[in-house]
């Protein structure tokens, strides 16, 4: 790796850990119990039964590329948490879907409500529309070139 690739991933990394530190994450996670203390695939779960109500399990673990025994795992603990129940699909009674209980939809919008506030802070730090379309498009092009 080159010198000046260090230098840059460095800088990068003492950039991303000082926008963590400032944006102070962990209290707005406070503001919503539902969501907080759920991983990432548990609350993509809720997302994707959220978006698709007829999603069937098998579309789950495709989505995500997780192994079947994950997602079995992250469903069971969502269960216990009352935010979603196994039902047999409606489209295809040979396999299972997933529905959100109101628990399960409270735990979505807070979601939704965590991202809109987190997000909004991080554009919100920057002074023009220009400086907002020019971060998406930054974005974007680092998005593209992990595929």
């Amino acid at each position: 790796m080159k010198n000046e690739n260090i230098k840059q991933i460095e800088e990068f990394s003492e950039l991303w850990h000082s926008i963590i530190k400032k944006s102070n994450f962990s209290k707005i996670e406070e503001q919503f119990p539902r969501f907080n203390g759920l991983t990432t695939i548990e609350i993509s779960i809720i997302s994707i039964v959220s978006k698709n109500p007829d999603v069937i399990l098998g579309e789950i673990v495709a989505t995500l590329d997780i192994p079947k025994s994950t997602l079995t795992n992250a469903i069971d603990r969502l269960e216990k948490r009352n935010y979603i129940n196994r039902v047999i699909s409606k489209r295809d009674r040979r396999s299972y879907g997933l529905e959100l209980t109101e628990e399960g939809h409270l735990a979505q919008k807070e979601h939704l409500d965590f991202e809109h506030t987190v997000y909004g802070r991080l554009l919100n730090a920057l002074d023009t529309d220009k400086e907002k379309q020019e971060l998406f498009k930054l974005l974007r092009k680092i998005v593209s070139n992990f595929e």
